[in-house]
Parts: C-alpha cells; structure tokens; sequence
C-alpha cells in the first residue's frame, strides 16, 4: 500500500499519494475542543499535508532552473493536490483524505462566497492532465516563459489556500 511508504520512497518510486501516516486515524466528526488529541491529530495532518506542498513548490522551482519542465510540472501537480488534502482535512474534518479528488470534490473545497473558485479548479485539472501526459509532442517543446507562468500561477494559488487555512483555523 502507497500510504505506508515514506515520503522518499513514494517520490522515487513516483507514487502521487504522498499521504502523511497520520491518515490512518479517522476523525470524522469536528473535534469539540482545540485541547483534545483528536483536534492535534486533525491540525497536525494539515499542516504535514500543507508542509508537502511547500516542499513540492521549492523542488519544482529548481527542477524549472535545470530546465527538467516535465518534473517541474509533475511537482506543481503534487504541491496543489497535497493543499487541496489539507482543505478537504480542515473541512470534513477527517485526517483519511482520498487519494484522488475530483472536480466535482475540488470546487466546493476552492469555492468561497468571496471568492469563486472555478479558475483555481481548472487550473489543477489542467495540471493535473499536463502532469499525466508520457511525452509531449515533439513538434511542441516545452518553452521555459510557459513553466515559470505556470509555476508562479500555481505559487499564487497555493498562498491565496494557505490563507483559507490560517483564517478558518479560528474556528
């Protein structure tokens, strides 16, 4: 099972669930109290899934300077599904996040009455689907103006859902 694999053997053997180990306790109701384990259990795995998807952000920014564009966009693909875990955690308060989401599960998790959220949607599906491609045509290389446009819209992305985190986090 891909859950019980450390993170590293996950990566390497290019795994996408790089699920925390914590996600085998499941807390499905809301924790009553910020004091209780079951609230530290459910704030911990949040911010060990939000921990990957800064990690993934930082390796894909080296992988865009060493000009590895398909590793890069893999990342970018990993470090939006590891934030859109810690939203589907922090609001089903569940630490048993599904291994893939989809859209259909996504849009509630990135729609806010402020906000709408159908770019940010379309966005990680288009990652999701660049990411998944073997090869791309070789007649269309890969341009470096591309990776970086993606790489910083997937850097935007993941700050404006960090602040989803931090501003619910008073609840």
């Amino acid at each position: 099972m891909a859950r019980n694999w450390s993170i590293t053997e996950a990566h390497c053997n290019h795994q996408v669930d790089v699920t925390p180990r914590l996600q085998d306790h499941d807390i499905s109701t809301q924790p009553s109290s910020k004091h209780t384990p079951a609230y530290h259990m459910l704030r911990t795995t949040i911010m060990a899934y939000h921990q990957h998807a800064k990690y993934h952000l930082k390796l894909a920014a080296i992988m865009c300077n060493h000009n590895q564009f398909k590793a890069c966009l893999i990342l970018c693909d990993w470090a939006l599904a590891s934030m859109i875990k810690a939203l589907y955690i922090h609001k089903y308060h569940s630490t048993h996040a599904p291994k893939e989401l989809t859209m259909n599960e996504i849009l509630p998790l990135v729609h806010t009455d402020t906000e709408p959220g159908l770019d940010i949607a379309l966005f990680i599906g288009t990652m999701q689907h660049m990411s998944s491609l073997a090869d791309y045509p070789h007649d269309q290389p890969i341009e470096l103006n591309n990776i970086e446009k993606l790489l910083q819209r997937t850097e935007e992305i993941l700050d404006e859902l960090t602040t989803r985190l931090k501003d619910d986090s008073s609840e």
